[in-house]
């Protein structure tokens, strides 16, 4: 078997990340953890993961405002971001500032969508 790949999840609320970290290593992946923007970005430039879930309401800096800097970095413009966030609903409209992303994934979300989209991701991104 290839080498599990690697995923950062950013999320300020502690269930949330406890709860999907724990599915996404079930899931066989290696999970790092932030619980802001700020070490988000410090991590995804030393770790270097194979992809960010990223929520968008973080307290110091918004996951839009992460994405834009992620995606200005040489060493980290080309990983995959996934926004995972409870502001928007299923059905409206998606906002402009999810476009940039790689996709969404709304809270409370289902399992095995969030994983089917994060194979996909990692399956285009790794060619």
């Amino acid at each position: 078997m290839s080498e599990a790949k690697t995923i950062l999840l950013v999320d300020d609320e502690p269930d949330i990340l406890k709860i999907t970290a724990f599915r996404l290593k079930s899931a066989g992946y290696n999970v790092i953890t932030a619980e802001n923007g700020k070490a988000a970005l410090q991590i995804a430039g030393k770790g270097k993961p194979d992809l960010i879930l990223l929520d968008l309401g973080l307290p110091d800096i918004d996951g839009t405002e992460v994405l834009k800097r992620l995606k200005k970095a040489e060493q980290t413009k080309a990983i995959p971001v996934i926004f995972f966030t409870a502001k928007y609903s299923p059905g409206t409209p998606e906002p402009k500032e999810i476009l940039h992303a790689n996709g969404y994934i709304v809270k409370p979300y289902e399992p095995e969508q969030l994983l089917a989209m994060i194979k996909e991701q990692l399956n285009k991104h790794n060619k």
